[in-house]
């Protein structure tokens, strides 16, 4: 993923372009979400770090962690992984506005992707309750056609919550959970089909329409 793609939510689930930019709220007029998720840049490895820092706090409770003397986590297993290209992060924007972050794991066989995880997701506080998660996810499965696997600690009961929900909703219920170490972890297995049909709501009519477009991408 090494473009910059974006997505209008609307509270509901339609989905339209709009020039319309509202502040963020939970105000009963509040109807879209501009979203942004680009790929993170050589120099934007220190912004993912400090967003890892809140993950990883949030996450201590189902993974126990230690900190570094100067009371920050390690998150070189990122950060070296996104230089070396063995996983790929991205940054999630509302209004051009830092939300969160994606890091997706590709599976390689025979130096071919055969399958991929989406080992991080994560929405800070602030927004979430919109939404933003299950649209980014469905952003990032439409863009990355083929095998998905997502690896969730059993005792995480909300993530667990989260992608049976979500995966339900994007598969129509066709993908399966199975156990991983034992009953250690616990993994949501689908295929994504690719872009899904949306609504076009100048034509008034259904038609396959990509949700990611790149910005600025020349035709």
């Amino acid at each position: 993923m090494n473009k910059e793609f974006s997505q209008i939510l609307w509270i509901g689930w339609e989905h339209a372009q709009s020039s319309e930019s509202p502040t963020l709220t939970r105000d009963k007029n509040y109807k879209i979400m501009p979203l942004s998720l680009h790929a993170v840049k050589q120099e934007e490895v220190a912004t993912l770090s400090n967003l890892l820092q809140f993950f990883l706090h949030e996450t201590s409770r189902y993974t126990p962690r230690t900190i570094l003397d100067d009371g920050r986590y390690d998150t070189t297993l990122w950060t070296e992984g996104v230089a070396s290209g063995t996983v790929q992060a991205s940054l999630i924007k509302v209004k051009g506005k830092l939300a969160g972050f994606a890091i997706i794991q590709p599976h390689f066989q025979n130096d071919r992707i055969v399958a991929r995880s989406l080992s991080e997701l994560f929405i800070i506080e602030g927004y979430r309750g919109f939404g933003i998660g299950e649209e980014i996810a469905r952003m990032i499965f439409d863009e990355n056609h083929g095998l998905w696997q997502i690896q969730v600690d059993p005792e995480n009961s909300q993530a667990q919550k989260f992608w049976a929900t979500v995966l339900y909703r994007y598969t129509a219920d066709d993908f399966r959970k199975i156990s991983w170490h034992g009953d250690h972890d616990h993994v949501f297995e689908f295929k994504s089909p690719g872009p899904r049909p949306q609504v076009d709501l100048k034509a008034k009519k259904v038609k396959v329409i990509p949700d990611i477009q790149a910005e600025g991408q020349k035709t």
